[in-house]
């Protein structure tokens, strides 16, 4: 019964473990840049160039505090 409803659409705990398909980074700055390319920039930037500009800020911020960064935060 379960992949009945799985091929309908209808076991809503399986779709949402699907919404991040392995190998994607999770990390809030990444989550944070995606947010900021949608809202304001229409994703104008790949994905590619968003981990470019989030892995920049976060080596300029380690670089000027000193102090790593957790991988919570930026990987």
């Amino acid at each position: 019964m379960d992949a009945l409803k799985n091929v309908l659409g209808g076991n809503k705990q399986q779709n949402a473990s699907n919404a991040n398909p392995a190998g994607q980074k999770g990390d809030y700055g990444d989550k944070g840049a995606e947010f900021i390319n949608k809202k304001y920039l229409n994703d104008k930037l790949s994905r590619d160039q968003l981990e470019k500009v989030t892995d920049s800020a976060r080596e300029g911020i380690e670089k000027a505090t000193g102090k790593n960064i957790p991988d919570k935060f930026s990987n």
